[in-house]
């Protein structure tokens, strides 16, 4: 991979997108951001090539695949446990993500990276999961995800464009842009629970597990893919590889809380399924088997996303 590549990346303006474009950005990597409607940018986006537009526009998607060496595809909406997309919706995404990624190799791009789900694995995330667990999703989000990539590694089969394919844990942290509808994320939500009531009451069975991973970390082990030298190919899962209860993650928060707000939050847990719920953890062997390092920031987002909740909610002085 050349070193002064140039990197596309799609849904610049998203929940992982808009980390990556700032990050890819100030490090010094060419940069193409593609967001789909005008807006006001930070300072350092004037470092980049930024286009306004839509992916299911062919010559859209011709222009801004000219000159480039990856692609990192990350405009499809992420899992919302609030309004489950609709399916017209996700069989847009998926037409669009497969016409790109057709568009990709027809031109040449040494390397397509597609963001996947965890929810490709529904019924299987029991135990131990890795990147070769059998994929039995569960949703209609889970089956869609699955669909684009056995696709798109189908289609790559026989050409020199790189296809990976990032299965992604539950991801969270500050928004380069306002995204009120990242709210609704487990940790964002109960961080702005935190601020606005002192308070946190768990909306689902407190033994529940959740593997949630820093998006500083996602964005660091993306660039990695990113710059990478060596060849890439296939599914690779993204994790922390630690999981945790939903009491304890919302012990974590409350604990930061106090640190760096001094709000002593309470937590609530009303709800209770009759049967224990399954537990899981996240193997990210094939991505340390290339060199990866998996870091793990949690508590320092964490610290992060509580001071801007106190920024957009706040009612307490600290």
């Amino acid at each position: 991979m050349p070193t002064r590549q140039r990197v596309l990346i799609t849904g610049a303006g998203g929940h992982v997108g808009g980390r990556l474009f700032a990050h890819l950005t100030t490090s010094g990597t060419r940069t193409r951001a593609l967001l789909r409607s005008q807006q006001s940018l930070p300072e350092w986006a004037s470092r980049a090539e930024v286009v306004f537009g839509d992916l299911d526009d062919a010559s859209m998607r011709h222009e801004i695949l000219r000159g480039v060496d990856t692609v990192v595809h990350l405009a499809t909406r992420g899992f919302s446990s609030v309004v489950a997309p609709a399916n017209q919706v996700l069989q847009a995404e998926e037409d669009i993500s497969l016409s790109l990624h057709s568009d990709a190799i027809a031109v040449g791009v040494s390397r397509f990276v597609y963001l996947s789900s965890i929810h490709v694995y529904g019924d299987s995330l029991v135990g131990q999961v890795d990147d070769s667990t059998v994929t039995r999703p569960n949703s209609d989000y889970g089956r869609s995800r699955q669909r684009i990539e056995e696709r798109m590694l189908h289609c790559s089969l026989a050409t020199t464009t790189q296809t990976v394919v990032v299965r992604l844990t539950n991801s969270f942290g500050v928004p380069i842009s306002r995204r009120p509808e990242t709210w609704n994320l487990l940790i964002h939500d109960l961080c702005r629970q935190v601020v606005s009531s002192k308070a946190m009451v768990l909306r689902s069975d407190p033994r529940i597990s959740r593997d949630s991973m820093a998006l500083c970390d996602v964005v660091e082990v993306l660039a990695n893919i990113v710059s990478r030298a060596q060849p890439l190919q296939g599914v690779y899962l993204l994790a922390s590889g630690e999981t945790m209860q939903l009491s304890h993650l919302a012990g974590l928060v409350q604990r930061h809380a106090e640190e760096v707000l001094g709000i002593s939050a309470s937590i609530e847990a009303p709800f209770r399924q009759a049967t224990v719920p399954p537990t899981f953890t996240l193997d990210t062997r094939r991505l340390r088997d290339e060199g990866v390092r998996i870091p793990n920031n949690r508590s320092q987002e964490i610290c992060d996303l509580l001071r801007y909740a106190q920024q957009e909610f706040g009612r307490v002085s600290v």
